[in-house]
């Protein structure tokens, strides 16, 4: 598969100065990917004026792996990176990264169960800790990947992207006590970082750093999913002579919420807008964009919503089935005839824990897992995994099985952040997963279909099972 050619408007991007910073949004299927590709490959060519060396870096392994594989030789002088390979390379140079010294998520949960529960042995009765664990996980999170991670910063901090508000101005410096104790158990593992505060560290290092840059250019893919922290560091990385360019789509926003452009210090006069969609069929679209209308996008910053689509195509199918085993068995059918017929299919899911179960269904071909760890070139075949994994994917063919009230939202989301939180995540998660299909797109449900779901039955056609 050959790297798309840029065309039209997307060429002038292509070919903007290499200096300052430039913000591209665009909606599913504009090519947001290609033109940062062909943006790497042109601001590092020693022909063009302020070339040099660039980071190309995207969120996930995954679709690190698909741009290496898309541009083969078109980058030289472009290094291809998550933003985590970048940030751990960069501190070890610096000598601030040690040996197996990142908190792992499975740890950091720990670890805070301990905090929860000594803070709560000295506070018997204090409402904080009738929450959940998962509260306190992902207001750590939260904290890390906004850097409010001073206590007096905490406690006067607006709460962008941060939609549960309902953790009292006065609740906060005890939540601080727990976090601070958790950072001395973290220490005390020998864990300089988690995941998330690493950005923190990296912003924080770049700025008592006076050394010349390794890179001239940055270019994020996929900007909606890097927290503020990630973003603010990445500007610090250029020197004042350089360049940021970031392609992001907020309607695509699975890792965090309600973040604009402007909250990470981005400093441009316009965006670049991009409404045509390239990839997916005109029905496909449109439900997307149904879903891109429903409630739960309503406050969403920089949002574009496609006007142009590529050539019509089939409307999405759903079909009701009596069971979720009969949903995995019935999409490894489809799947299995549409890569006979020389397709590439996706079987996407909402949990890892769903992956075994569709594998048991597949036996006997080569279906592929999304993994990082593997190199996902596409062509006819099938590949299954989660959501989360098909970021920047794209399939001719797409199944979402179980799209059920008692999986989207995910009941676990919705125990920690409410419904109305749990709706926008899952939400967004559910576009992603729909606008990943180029033609076909199966849709599956054996109980009462998500309320996640347009109630517009005419955006897809209901079939009986074969």
């Amino acid at each position: 598969m050959a790297l798309p050619a840029p065309i039209g408007v997307q060429k002038e991007v292509v070919a903007l100065p290499a200096e300052g910073h430039v913000v591209v949004l665009g909606t599913a299927g504009s090519g947001k990917t290609t033109m940062a590709i062909h943006r790497a490959a042109n601001i590092s060519n020693p022909l063009v004026p302020n070339n040099g060396r660039t980071l190309l870096v995207t969120f996930n392994r995954t679709l690190v792996r698909y741009i290496d594989f898309l541009a083969g030789a078109d980058l030289v002088n472009v290094d291809v990176h998550t933003y985590h390979r970048f940030a751990r390379g960069y501190l070890a140079q610096r000598g601030l990264m040690g040996p197996n010294s990142i908190c792992s998520e499975r740890l950091r949960e720990e670890l805070l169960r301990d905090s929860v529960a000594e803070l709560a042995r000295l506070h018997v009765g204090h409402p904080l800790f009738a929450r959940p664990l998962q509260f306190f996980v992902d207001e750590v999170a939260w904290m890390s990947r906004h850097g409010v991670i001073e206590q007096e910063t905490y406690i006067g901090a607006d709460r962008i992207g941060r939609a549960d508000a309902r953790l009292m101005r006065d609740q906060r410096p005890l939540m601080y006590e727990v976090y601070r104790e958790y950072v001395e158990r973290r220490t005390a593992r020998a864990k300089q970082y988690d995941w998330d505060d690493m950005a923190v560290a990296v912003r924080h290092a770049l700025s008592d750093d006076d050394s010349e840059r390794m890179y001239r250019h940055v270019v994020i893919d996929e900007g909606q999913d890097f927290s503020p922290e990630m973003i603010r560091s990445l500007t610090a990385a250029v020197p004042p002579d350089g360049s940021l360019t970031l392609f992001g789509d907020v309607a695509q926003q699975i890792y965090g919420r309600r973040l604009s452009w402007k909250d990470a210090g981005l400093r441009v006069d316009a965006v670049w807008p991009f409404k045509k969609n390239y990839r997916n069929s005109r029905e496909i679209a449109l439900l997307g964009l149904a879903i891109a209308a429903m409630p739960y996008y309503a406050d969403e910053p920089d949002m574009v919503a496609p006007d142009e689509f590529r050539a019509a195509g089939p409307k999405p199918t759903f079909v009701r089935l009596p069971d979720e085993a009969s949903e995995f068995a019935f999409a490894a059918v489809q799947a299995k005839a549409a890569a006979e017929a020389g397709q590439a299919v996706g079987i996407l899911l909402r949990r890892h824990e769903h992956e075994s179960r569709v594998r048991t269904h597949l036996s006997g071909t080569s279906a592929q897992k999304l993994d990082p760890q593997m190199v996902w070139r596409p062509g006819a075949g099938i590949s299954y995994g989660t959501i989360h994994a098909a970021k920047g994917l794209e399939f001719d063919t797409v199944v979402i099985p179980l799209l059920a009230t008692n999986h989207y939202p995910d009941p676990v989301l919705v125990g920690v952040v409410g419904d109305a939180e749990a709706d926008a995540v899952d939400g967004r998660l559910l576009y992603v997963g729909v606008t990943r299909a180029r033609q076909n797109l199966i849709l599956t449900c054996s109980a009462e279909l998500t309320s996640l779901m347009p109630k517009r039955a005419d955006l897809w056609t209901e079939a009986q099972p074969r």
